[in-house]
This record gives structure tokens, sequence and C-alpha cells, in this order.
């Protein structure tokens, strides 16, 4: 059986396409792409407070966007688009 990390939020047929972690490697993902935006923020804060704005600007940028395609790229390979958070949540509770 496959492992899957992300689940959908919302029932298949809803055009959202919202996903959540649903293991703990999937929680781990969201972790490291929330501290790629705060080494991308401290970048800024840095290079801000040296009179650099646009290269710290940059420099978020990129951290943020190299951050949010790997998470997109990992949370599309390991989601599961046919089961909800809901039902892995009901399935722990009677496990």
């Amino acid at each position: 059986m496959r492992e899957y990390w992300f689940a959908r939020r919302f029932p298949v047929g809803d055009p959202r396409r919202a996903m959540a972690p649903v293991h703990w490697k999937g929680y781990l993902v969201a972790g490291i792409f929330v501290a790629a935006l705060l080494i991308g923020a401290l970048a800024f804060a840095w290079m801000g407070a040296r009179g650099q704005i646009v290269q710290g600007a940059v420099a978020f940028i990129i951290a943020a966007a190299v951050g949010m395609v790997w998470f997109i790229g990992v949370a599309e390979r390991t989601c599961d688009k046919t089961r909800t958070v809901a039902e892995y949540q009901k399935e722990r509770a009677r496990a």
C-alpha cells in the first residue's frame, strides 16, 4: 500500500484542490517550507538593515519561490487524490 503524506481537504468533485498533511512527513514538508520563508525573511531584514533593500527582496523572493516549488512538488507526488483529511482522521480514531 502506498504511503500518503497529504490528502484532499474537500471531497472529490469540489473545484477546490486544497491539500493538507495527514502524515508526520507531510507536516515536516510544511515545516521546511515555513523555514524557507523564515530564512528569506531574515535575509531580507539583514540586507535591508545594511541598505541593500533590493538585494534583500530578491533573496526573499528566491527563497520563497524555491520553497514553494519544492513544497507543491512533494505534495503533488505524495497526495491521496481520492480520500479526504476527515476520512484519515476517522480511520485514526478507529485504530
